[in-house]
């Protein structure tokens, strides 16, 4: 009777532990759907408990919502149920064979495979300079001095629509809507240093651009010099198919040197034009010209075949720092090159997983188009299908850490001793979200989704609020 009494009493702290976390959050949740400055918005909520599958609060949770870089989670997701966490991208350096007293009377091919971080300053092997010299040293092995013919680029391996017919156009000319190619190169980004004019209404001054790009490129520049105090916005415009790019905006005559990134034009063929300058400085001459070819159709030796860092690694990123050409890259690949193929896949997976697919939409993997929709729950119900499997220690370490890493790494630094969230963030104009898990100091772990869509105040207050509601998720 005795251990029935105490059993009871244990029950009852547990039931009554639960009931008062459920009421905390749901005071929470009613206090910032109530905010004034989110009347004009829309709010989607869902927390749920991992452990027993219980949904703690559902606030809009299966209405629809744009969701910017949460997106971002489902693709990673399957990317890691689909090629494991070892999966590495491969670019092959091949020459055909026809080889006499130390010149090549044939061609250099650089195959494209589509990784996205060949010649990325992120990682010493993919370092642009790495890279180059280990082709060098590939062609001096072989002995060759000299090549009599040309470089040519083959990119079968994705499509020729690197980018997304539902992008915007502001977008595509940056750096983050540069698209992913079957040979990308240095993120499909260049970066300029600008500095402001010697006095207002004179253009700005651009010193120097990275990687160097081939002469019949264009850089027009039309950002103007501004008084001191104003606020300095640059912005990079351009079109896949056009080598020509166009800066605009302002810069306050009072800042100093600054970095913009841009999308870079045709960063398959800026590889091959650098790496034949490169050759030149070597003392390797080449005598031809750059082309492109989807195939191959002659015989060829392999010289050199360049490895990406782990799956694991490029979800990291994908995840932490929201890279959206490494996103789209692994959505490429997960649709063997086809964007159209890749999206029948992941919801042919995601309904694999138990997740109902038929009311969302996928436009892209990395969350940049505006016409992703996808509800709170079935967010939640994928992060509570990952704690189930066993490389779920492994990707939440992906997701950014509040107050730590990534792009939570300026949130939540005054967290409960022994509490901490992990979630990937999403915004772009009028959205707003997190989605991840909420870890308690007594091992009691949560997944959650908020998203904002439509407000019309700062997307900073936005953000201040949502802090605060996420904070009652570990408190």
């Amino acid at each position: 009777m005795k251990r029935l009494q105490v059993f009871i009493l244990f029950f009852s702290i547990i039931t009554l532990s639960a009931q008062s976390f459920s009421e905390k959050i749901n005071a929470a949740v009613q206090t910032f759907v109530a905010d004034t400055d989110l009347n004009s918005a829309t709010i989607g909520i869902c927390v749920k408990d991992i452990k027993t599958n219980q949904i703690i609060i559902d606030y809009n949770a299966n209405k629809n919502f744009v969701p910017a870089s949460l997106q971002k989670i489902p693709l990673s997701v399957i990317a890691l149920e689909t090629f494991g966490t070892n999966y590495t991208f491969k670019t092959y350096f091949l020459c055909s064979s026809q080889i006499q007293d130390s010149v090549l009377n044939g061609n250099l091919y650089i195959v494209g495979g589509g990784d996205p971080t060949l010649g990325s300053v992120r990682f010493a092997q993919t370092k642009s300079d790495t890279v180059y010299n280990r082709w060098y040293n590939a062609l001096k092995a072989k002995g060759i001095k000299q090549v009599n013919g040309n470089i040519y680029i083959v990119s079968g391996f994705f499509d020729h629509y690197p980018l997304n017919d539902t992008w915007m156009w502001g977008d595509i000319g940056n750096y983050y809507g540069a698209g992913a190619y079957a040979l990308s190169w240095h993120e499909n980004m260049f970066s300029l240093s600008i500095r402001p004019a010697d006095s207002i209404t004179k253009k700005n001054i651009i010193s120097e651009i990275y990687p160097p790009i081939p002469p019949d490129y264009t850089i027009i520049n039309n950002s103007l010099t501004v008084k001191k105090g104003v606020e300095s916005y640059l912005s990079v415009y351009g079109d896949h198919y056009s080598k020509q790019r166009e800066v605009c905006g302002t810069l306050a005559i009072d800042k100093s040197n600054t970095i913009i990134k841009g999308a870079l034009p045709f960063p398959e063929y800026v590889c091959a034009w650098n790496f034949r300058n490169y050759l030149q400085n070597q003392g390797i001459a080449v005598s031809g010209n750059i082309y492109y070819t989807d195939t191959l159709t002659v015989p060829t030796d392999t010289l050199y075949i360049n490895t990406s860092p782990s799956m694991l690694t490029i979800i990291n990123h994908i995840n932490k720092t929201s890279n959206n050409i490494y996103a789209e890259a692994v959505l490429k690949l997960l649709g063997k090159g086809s964007n159209t193929t890749a999206i029948t896949e992941m919801k042919t997976r995601l309904k694999g997983m138990g997740i109902q697919v038929e009311s969302i939409k996928i436009a892209d993997g990395c969350g940049l188009s505006s016409v992703n929709f996808i509800s709170p729950m079935v967010l939640c119900d994928i992060l509570s299908y990952v704690s189930t499997k066993s490389y779920y220690k492994q990707y939440i370490n992906t997701l950014s850490e509040a107050g730590v890493s990534g792009t939570l790494r300026n949130i939540l630094k005054q967290k409960p001793k022994g509490c901490n969230i992990y979630a990937k963030s999403g915004n772009m104009t009028g959205v707003t979200g997190y989605a991840g898990y909420a870890i308690h100091s007594n091992g009691n772990t949560y997944c959650f989704t908020v998203i904002v869509n439509n407000f019309s105040c700062k997307s900073a207050v936005v953000k201040e609020k949502m802090e605060k509601l996420m904070l009652s998720f570990i408190e």
